[in-house]
């Protein structure tokens, strides 16, 4: 992996690096707008591990820990939930918040499996779709069984593939990156938040990112 904003994009499909993580609900939210638009453009997808909470115990902790309860946090996540609705993404309540390290990290070893995709997808569904921890770790045995990827190797090698989210954490950290979902279009556009689906047409529009041909 290269650094977000470290070289210069070459010819071809147009680069899109999007700093993620799998706790993070806005990401959830545009990962559907990613798939629309990677369905319409000629685009290179790479999804950037971010530690976003690196504080989280290992063993998460339940939400009221970190937003107190109140009206504001309420409607902030009925404002959440009624988004995921108009994308058609299921989300149910879950009130615990996982230490995503591992989780990040099984997605990095699964893309060198060539199984990212269908891991990547998989987090995001525990989490939001299905209200489970993925910092536990019988859940990410089970989710990447799912895949496909073989258990014991993943368990050998996870520790490795922990340091590396370590690393890309802290690359992203130093070029000034603190929020998650951040895109960074062909390496000269950076949009922060999950937007519109049609504000990141627009931007790939301006970019001269190619369309798909029609099938």
């Amino acid at each position: 992996m290269t650094a977000p904003l470290e070289n210069a994009a070459e010819p071809g499909p147009m680069k899109v690096t999007i700093i993620s993580d799998y706790v993070c609900p806005w990401c959830y939210i545009a990962s559907e707008r990613v798939d629309a638009f990677a369905a319409e453009f000629d685009v290179e997808i790479e999804w950037w591990p971010y530690e976003l909470h690196p504080e989280t115990p290992a063993a998460g902790r339940h939400v009221d820990e970190l937003i107190a309860p109140s009206s504001r946090a309420e409607a902030s996540r009925s404002m959440i939930k009624d988004l995921a609705a108009a994308a058609g993404l299921p989300m149910q309540s879950n009130r615990w918040v996982a230490n995503s390290r591992q989780a990040l990290a099984l997605a990095e070893f699964a893309r060198d499996q060539d199984k990212f995709e269908q891991v990547h997808h998989a987090l995001f569904s525990a989490v939001f779709a299905e209200a489970k921890n993925i910092g536990d770790p019988d859940v990410l045995l089970e989710i990447a069984g799912n895949a496909g990827l073989d258990a014991a190797l993943w368990q050998a090698e996870s520790a490795d593939y922990s340091e590396l989210v370590g690393r890309t954490t802290a690359i992203a950290r130093e070029q000034g990156f603190t929020s998650t979902p951040t895109m960074i279009f062909n390496e000269e556009m950076m949009v922060p938040g999950a937007q519109d689906l049609e504000v990141y047409r627009d931007v790939l529009q301006r970019l001269g990112a190619r369309r798909r041909e029609a099938v």
